[in-house]
């Protein structure tokens, strides 16, 4: 269920973020990839937490009994899938009503010294604010079993949020709050209980009024060809370094995978025994991109040439309104790059301080076009066509994640293998082929001796001779977390997406069948999970 919610700002209002370097001012207003000003979501979900725990304390519940209400419905380590609890409140992020209604003003401020009650020397220091009367808009999404006592007991202490943002103590950052969700909102001269009572009724109404479809299954599997859009910025972790969380570049088959397991296991009449059936592909936005795909450093007639050293293996390329050549460079293969970072910190209940050495510093990445890819589900799981939200990555209840998934048929690609190799052999002028790997490939190795000959035991091809001058290959190492059986992953070897890695053969036909399964069924371990997706000479040529 959701809750729609409005922020009007009485006074001027900051979304702290950090100075930049270069500008005069010291804080600036935390603004989204388009330059818009917002509130995170966790910021919300914070502050909404301390004025229930405030509250419930106040009205004399034991500390005990508060922390398993704030436990219940705002979170705690766990494993909520296996557990099938869903009671967790989810936040959205704050955002304008209006895009084209707002201002950011700037003023100064100082330190005083305490003791002296003296300007502290070289204390002055420039902030911005958004100006008073903007309004922003969100939305809580609650569990649809969720007590009604509870909804209620937390929309009031909703409606009792005075302050937001940074700053505080100087006066800024005053609001009202009006739930507006059915033209219901909360007015000096009505009593708020009736009014909340009437905002639940309307929402229980709702609910109630849905229409509930009935999941049969009948145990066979279907493949689906999906489209991803991604509503929020959202956190997949690649690497954590101390307290700072370093993201993925792409969106696994696993993080796909697990969302739509998640999505389904709320649900009663699917059980997730039925639903550990499910395989991904990676979301991608287009053709992947290869490691042996180099550019020129500098632009040739105003725009920047693309080669693949496959089938031009030139190390630089003559600028003839220059009279010299242009050197090459690696083009690079991440898919999504980071747009940001969010900082978090853990506050102490009791002290109402930061925590020593709590601070965590996240990227994030965010999306603006589609992503496809394909998946295999129970027959009779979805409706195509349908629009569903799931949730990916870290810090789903606070902002994070939000992408809405829909499927269609499935159309497996036409491009004749054959044909694709005997282009290749063509433009590069020798009996090659290449596997390129269209995600990344878990090897069921404990280390990387001779990748080739590794490589070329796992397909299980004796013909093939390993070309290395003509092979482009990135390795690594895969964790992870298993969300169902609540334990971490164990570090895992993998060839990384874009890798190529090119063979020499006399005759390829004898081997077409073990090629064409190769690209049907992929290599490696875990290939339920989007891994091990080969294309064998894949499309090259200058652009």
């Amino acid at each position: 269920m959701k809750i729609n919610y409005t922020v009007k700002l009485k006074t001027p209002a900051l979304t702290a973020s950090l100075g930049i370097i270069g500008k005069d001012i010291d804080v600036v207003v935390k603004v989204d990839s388009k330059g818009k000003p917002f509130f995170n979501g966790k910021h919300i979900k914070g502050i909404l937490k301390e004025r229930v725990t405030q509250f419930k304390l106040g009205l004399g519940e034991s500390e005990d009994a508060t922390k398993e209400f704030i436990d219940k419905y705002f979170g705690k380590e766990g494993n909520y899938i296996k557990d099938n609890n869903f009671d967790k409140i989810r936040f959205s992020n704050l955002v304008l009503v209006d895009e084209n209604n707002y201002n950011i003003d700037d003023r100064y401020g100082i330190k005083i010294d305490r003791k002296t009650r003296t300007t502290v020397h070289n204390s002055l220091f420039r902030y911005e604010h958004i100006t008073a009367g903007t309004e922003f808009k969100g939305e809580i999404e609650v569990p649809d079993k969720i007590d009604r006592e509870d909804l209620k007991f937390i929309l009031a202490c909703l409606f009792h949020l005075d302050t937001i943002g940074g700053f505080k103590s100087r006066g800024i950052g005053k609001v009202d709050v009006f739930i507006k969700e059915r033209e219901l909102k909360y007015k000096e001269n009505e009593e708020q209980e009736d009014i909340i009572d009437k905002i639940i009724d309307d929402v229980f109404n709702e609910e109630n009024n849905q229409e509930s479809s009935k999941v049969n299954l009948n145990g066979k599997l279907k493949k689906y060809s999906y489209t991803l859009s991604l509503k929020e910025p959202f956190i997949l972790t690649g690497r954590e370094i101390g307290n700072y969380v370093e993201v993925r570049d792409s969106i696994q088959g696993s993080t796909v995978r697990g969302a739509m397991i998640e999505y389904f296991a709320k649900s009663k009449d699917v059980s997730l025994e039925d639903l550990l059936c499910i395989e991904a592909s990676d979301a991608i936005s287009g053709d992947i991109s290869l490691a042996s795909k180099f550019i020129t450093k500098y632009a040739i007639d105003g725009d920047k040439i693309e080669t693949d050293k496959i089938v031009d293996p030139r190390n630089e390329i003559e600028d003839k309104s220059k009279g010299k050549g242009v050197k090459l460079e690696r083009k690079g293969t991440s898919m999504l790059k980071a747009k940001g970072n969010e900082i978090s910190i853990a506050i102490n209940s009791q002290t109402k301080s930061v925590e020593d050495g709590m601070l965590f510093n996240s990227e994030y990445l965010q999306c603006d076009e589609k992503l496809i890819g394909d998946i295999v589900l129970p027959e009779g799981l979805v409706d195509e066509n349908k629009d569903y939200t799931i949730y990916l990555g870290k810090m789903k209840s606070k902002g994070f994640g939000k992408a809405v998934i829909k499927f269609r048929k499935y159309e497996k690609e036409r491009a004749n293998l054959k044909a694709r190799i005997e282009k290749l052999q063509k433009q590069a002028k020798e009996k090659i082929l290449t596997f390129d790997l269209q995600s990344d490939l878990i090897l069921p190795f404990n280390t990387i001796y001779n990748v080739g000959e590794q490589f070329k035991s796992l397909i299980g091809i004796s013909e093939i001779k390993f070309i290395e001058n003509k092979s482009y290959i990135n390795t690594g190492k895969l964790g992870g977390y298993n969300i169902i059986n609540n334990i971490r992953k164990v570090d895992e070897l993998v060839i990384t997406r874009g890798s190529v890695l090119t063979y020499e053969i006399d005759d390829f036909n004898s081997i077409l069948p073990k090629l064409e399964e190769i690209e049907e069924k992929g290599l490696g371990l875990r290939k339920n999970e989007g891994f091990g997706r080969v294309k064998i000479s894949s499309e090259r040529g200058e652009k």
